[in-house]
Parts: C-alpha cells; structure tokens; sequence
C-alpha cells in the first residue's frame, strides 16, 4: 500500500502520550461511583414524584385530613431530604459552595416552617438535577471512550527509505510518520507532503 501522507512529528509536550494499562481499571471504578450516585439520585427523584402526586391524590382526590396527605411529604423529607443534607453538608465541609447549597437551606427551611411540599419539590429537583447531569455525563464519558478506543497504538515510521512499525510510546519529535489512507493521526505534528 502507498502512502499518501507523510506527517513530522511535533509532539508539544510528554503529557500527550497515551494512558497506561492499569489507568483503564481505575476509570471503571469511577464510571461504577458514578452510576450508584445516578441511580440512587433517580430513585430519590422518582420517590419524591410519587410522594408529590400521592399528596396531591389524597389531598384533592380523597379530600383526606391535613396530617394524612403529609406523610409522603414527610416521607420524602426523610428519605430523599436528609441523605441529599448529609451530602450537602460534606460539600460544606471541603468549603465546595454551589446552588447545591441553597437547596440543602430550602429543604431545611420547608422542613422547619412545616411547608413539606415545598420542601418535597425542592427534593425533587435537587435530586432529579444530579440524576439528569450524571446521566449527560455517563453518555459524554462512553462517547469519549468510543473515541479513545480508535486511538492508535502504533505509528509507521519512516528513516531512510524504510517505513517501521513502532509503539506510539517510542515516536520521538522530529520523526518522520507515514499516514496511510485507513489510519487515524497517532499523534500531533506538521504535515511535510500528502
């Protein structure tokens, strides 16, 4: 096969090289913390929707008495509430400030003033907010791993007129790469013919 594209390599700096081997395990137990967060704020979301519309059901629905149409409220505020405040309360703790916190003060505010759905819809968007940004993330994460997955591990180098194959750690800066048609860039540089 021809080449149609020779690439010299002017590679900025070491930190361009590609991960290592036991980087891929670590990335998994990350992506597996990650999934627990989602999936625990995708059922304290789904709780807090259940025990809104339960409030509401029983409340106009059923015309049922003041302190039984709080109990999904409360409920709400116990499950969902107070796990989202101790996590809350941690961010404090690393001095990591957000609009994370301002909930964590409505959810305490509600609960106090007895305002339980408020404090119920307050979970519900808190909660429902980390489960929606660990979803974008999970998705943007196994995009970028598909992507990672085509980077090459070998380059053609070319000295004399020899074209060799060598780990895409031994490419050195003012080597000389052949691109064939098929191949993806391995690494940075400027195009010297093609």
């Amino acid at each position: 096969m021809t080449p149609n594209l020779e690439h010299q390599i002017t590679a900025r700096s070491p930190e361009l090289k590609p991960k290592l081997r036991h980087q891929v395990p670590l990335e998994r137990f990350r992506g597996l913390l990650a999934s627990i967060g989602q999936r625990r704020s995708l059922l304290i979301a789904f709780f807090a929707a259940t025990a809104i519309l339960l409030f509401l059901l029983l409340r106009f629905g059923f015309h049922a008495p003041a302190k039984t149409t709080q109990i999904p409220l409360l409920a709400t505020l116990v499950v969902g509430g107070v796990p989202l405040i101790f996590e809350l309360l941690q961010k404090l703790w690393r001095r990591e400030f957000g609009s994370d916190l301002l909930a964590g003060i409505s959810i305490v505010t509600s609960a106090l003033l007895g305002e339980y759905l408020a404090g119920a819809i307050v979970v519900l968007m808190l909660s429902g907010g980390e489960a929606l940004e660990s979803y974008a993330l999970r998705s943007a994460s196994s995009v970028l791993s598909a992507l990672a997955k085509r980077v090459p591990s070998v380059a053609h180098r070319k000295r004399d007129a020899e074209i060799v194959e060598v780990a895409l750690q031994d490419v050195e800066v003012n080597d000389l790469l052949v691109i064939y048609p098929h191949d993806i860039c391995p690494v940075d540089g400027t195009v010297v013919s093609g």
